[in-house]
């Protein structure tokens, strides 16, 4: 009995080895089955840019590929939360036939190919499109967020001076495309089987260079509220309206080398050198055209001369230095000015004394009307050294018994010493002044025996005048 159990258990082992061996057999016929199947296929669950083509041959996927970029498309979707689509016709693609495909399936390892039935195996292969990036470009520019009414460019973010204050103004990003950019990560979207992309996310729009977080924005803006709130504005005769204010000194700051901003005295006052001399230009106004009507009842033009108004400039720079140091807000300045003139006729107003040198005639005008007259002799025409010079003056001293002087001599002496009564110079070595020598006056005479260059009067004239005129009385000299 004992013998027949041993036999009946060896027996059952045999068939249990068997089975077993059968088994083993059967799988590894199958695995090395899978192994020779997969040398020209690409593994189970195998996905190239998003297209599975697990089971396929090269020729296969490539055939694949090939129809569905045909079929491509891609969805924008912009910063406005619109949506558009670029059909494959848009897209300027085109397969590639001489792509990278071969090297996905021989990377695979075909000795593993019954693990890709639990999982999936994903590749990227970025040379299976080829774009034309004008035809690209060309699509791009077809759609309705590309219109040139719809790029509105970003704005950088900058310093407002608003109300006497400075403060940075946040800023914009528009809707302007960035078309490089654009391109740029559509051509990798393709590669990659994507079918849509968020152009804000890939940075397709063009963005401002500055931020209001920029930190030398926020130096400068705070230097500005510190050194540059004086506004001080001119009204001059002229019309034009000058204005000195935080708007044009914000850029006379100096930066350090630390980044913040300072007032440099010395670049300031070089600056408001510069500004003064504008100004300078809307006040001024000797040597100005001037047009009066004469004792003849007829109009008259002139010009030079130093009768007018002149802009101190030294002293006007000083004093704006000043209020901006003291932060002021000034309207309507009047600088400082040396000279004064008015408005009537032609600025000399209504008391002044006209010279006319072709008619060799004076007269003496107050308050309106002529109370004065005399023929004259001027200096000597046909002599440029010696001739009266045109344009408005003023009498700027007044001399009883003076004597007049011509030019030293190396021996010591003058080319001429006259002595006269009235002096009244108004165009430096040049005045009105009695000429007791001369028996007769008007006419020709300057023309060959006139004076030095001064007005001769009748010296009954002459005392009479100068007991009415005063100094800065406006004398005007014309042909």
């Amino acid at each position: 009995m004992a013998k027949k159990k041993s036999q009946s258990f060896h027996l059952k082992n045999k068939r249990s080895l068997l089975v077993l061996g059968c088994i083993i057999l059967t799988v590894l016929v199958v695995y090395l089955a899978g192994v020779l199947y997969y040398q020209d296929k690409f593994l189970n669950h195998t996905y190239i840019n998003g297209h599975d083509v697990g089971n396929m041959t090269q020729s296969e996927a490539n055939h694949v590929m090939e129809t569905n970029i045909g079929k491509q498309s891609l969805t924008l979707v912009f910063r406005d939360g619109q949506s558009e689509i670029l059909q494959s016709s848009q897209l300027g693609v085109s397969f590639n036939k001489d792509n990278s495909i071969k090297k996905v399936m021989d990377q695979q390892n075909k000795w593993s190919w019954f693990l890709n039935f639990f999982t999936d195996e994903k590749k990227a292969v970025d040379d299976i499109v080829h774009v034309d990036d004008e035809g690209l470009n060309q699509g791009i520019l077809s759609l309705q967020h590309a219109q040139q009414e719809q790029q509105l460019a970003p704005t950088d973010a900058y310093i407002k001076y608003e109300n006497g204050q400075f403060s940075i103004v946040k800023e914009t990003y528009g809707s302007q495309l960035n078309m490089d950019q654009l391109i740029k990560e559509i051509k990798v979207a393709l590669s990659g089987g994507k079918n849509k992309m968020n152009v804000e996310k890939i940075n397709g729009y063009t963005t401002p260079n500055v931020k209001e977080d920029d930190q030398d924005l926020k130096n400068k803006c705070e230097a500005a509220n510190q050194y540059c709130l004086a506004s001080i504005s001119y009204q001059s005769s002229k019309g034009k309206v000058l204005t000195l204010d935080g708007q044009t000194m914000i850029d006379w700051l100096t930066k350090k080398e630390d980044g913040s901003y300072i007032k440099d005295d010395a670049v300031f006052k070089e600056k408001i050198a510069d500004f003064v001399t504008q100004v300078a230009t809307q006040f001024n106004t000797k040597g100005e055209t001037r047009t009066f009507t004469g004792g003849d009842g007829v109009s008259h033009t002139v010009s030079g001369g130093t009768y007018g108004v002149r802009v101190s400039q030294n002293e006007e720079i000083e004093a704006l230095l000043s209020l901006v140091n003291e932060k002021k807000t000034v309207t309507e300045r009047v600088p400082c000015v040396t000279g004064k003139v008015t408005e009537e006729n032609g600025g000399l107003g209504n008391t002044f004394i006209e010279v006319n040198i072709t008619k060799q005639h004076l007269w003496y005008h107050k308050n309106g009307s002529v109370v004065m007259e005399t023929d004259i002799v001027s200096g000597t025409e046909t002599k440029s050294d010696r001739y009266t010079p045109s344009g408005t003056y003023y009498i700027y001293a007044k001399q009883r018994n003076r004597i007049l002087r011509g030019q030293k001599q190396p021996d010591g002496t003058y080319e001429y010493e006259t002595p006269v009564s009235y002096w009244m110079p108004f165009n430096k070595g040049i005045g009105l002044h009695d000429a007791s020598w001369r028996k007769t006056f008007g006419g020709q005479i300057y023309m060959t025996s006139g004076s030095h260059g001064c007005v001769n009067l009748p010296s009954s004239f002459a005392a009479n005048l100068y007991s009415q005129v005063t100094v800065n009385t406006p004398v005007v000299v014309y042909r």
